[in-house]
């Protein structure tokens, strides 16, 4: 296979693209902020030359926010032409050289985070507001996204989307349920687990990783696909994980929902991407929390199912 580029290189998931680039013996061109910074609009020729010769563009590079209010104006700037802005550029420019683009959106375009099973074609998200603390500007940016990557596939780029359910993997914010368990438990400390029961459909980076190549052998341009683990994990599990993998913490339940509905989030189906190109994960919950914990990008332990690619 011809070189391939990945944005976010330094990020959690561009990170373990990468590795599995790496491990497949594909040459790849890591694009991290010092090659392009992606707030800055770059002309054709200045495209042509950080990117060289590739055969497609893994999309993966996005700034994430880790509050839902009180933006500065220059927080609002930096997030939408990191995002969307040079969203743009690389689309108009990867149509006009018939370069491949393979994109990581998100979960949170789904009008219902908390429906029973999501698939492809359920009602996104088309107003800012809609969204809520739940989305944020991040989310409303990765409608944003979408919508330019559709425009310009209907001008002949070649381009996939795939919506990861809630991702997860080394690199992830401290601020994160997984990370923030981990820690907590790393450091022999208590996780006050509130609203145990409440479920999320939690998928690893490396799995995300392995459908975006999967979906890229197949040329599977202009499709849509759902990347999910098979089953929604409680917060409660979460918690039980991060204590098994530790050896120490402990536990304390602050919620026990009896009094309250439990809620499912983010519980999408990958049946279709199962369908068209196999796709499955190798990862359980707890295998992929015990890559996060050794700072482990790619599997250094059997996985129980066979990798496919």
């Amino acid at each position: 296979m011809n070189k391939v580029a990945v944005t976010g290189a330094n990020g959690m998931t561009g990170s373990h693209m990468v590795s599995l680039l790496k491990t497949k013996k594909i040459p790849v061109k890591k694009i991290t902020r010092k090659i392009w910074d992606l707030r800055k609009w770059k002309s054709f020729k200045e495209l042509d030359q950080i990117f060289g010769s590739i055969s497609a563009v893994f999309h993966f590079g996005a700034q994430l926010n880790h509050c839902y209010s009180n933006y500065s104006n220059l927080q609002t700037q930096n997030i939408f032409n990191t995002n969307v802005r040079s969203c743009l550029n690389l689309a108009e420019w990867a149509k006009l050289r018939d370069i491949p683009i393979i994109f990581i959106s998100s979960s949170l375009i789904y009008k219902d985070p908390h429906a029973p099973k999501i698939i492809e074609t359920d009602e996104t998200n088309n107003e800012f507001g809609s969204l809520g603390e739940l989305g944020g500007l991040y989310g409303y940016t990765k409608i944003l996204q979408e919508n330019i990557l559709k425009y310009f596939l209907t001008c002949g780029l070649k381009c996939i989307i795939l919506r990861p359910s809630s991702l997860y993997g080394y690199g992830l914010p401290s601020d994160k349920l997984v990370q923030n368990y981990i820690n907590i438990a790393s450091s022999g400390g208590l996780i006050k687990v509130n609203r145990p029961n409440n479920k999320v459909n939690f998928i690893h980076a490396h799995d995300v990783s392995r459908a975006a190549l999967q979906a890229y052998n197949k040329k599977l341009w202009g499709r849509i696909f759902n990347i999910s683990s098979k089953k929604p994990s409680t917060i409660l599990q979460v918690a039980k994980n991060a204590v098994s993998i530790s050896g120490k913490g402990k536990i304390i339940i602050l919620n026990d929902n009896k009094r309250n509905t439990s809620f499912t989030r983010f519980n999408l189906s990958s049946k279709l991407a199962n369908k068209i190109f196999r796709f499955t994960p190798i990862l359980s919950l707890k295998e992929g929390m015990m890559l996060v914990k050794k700072k482990h990008l790619i599997p250094q332990f059997k996985v129980r199912k066979k990798i496919t690619l």
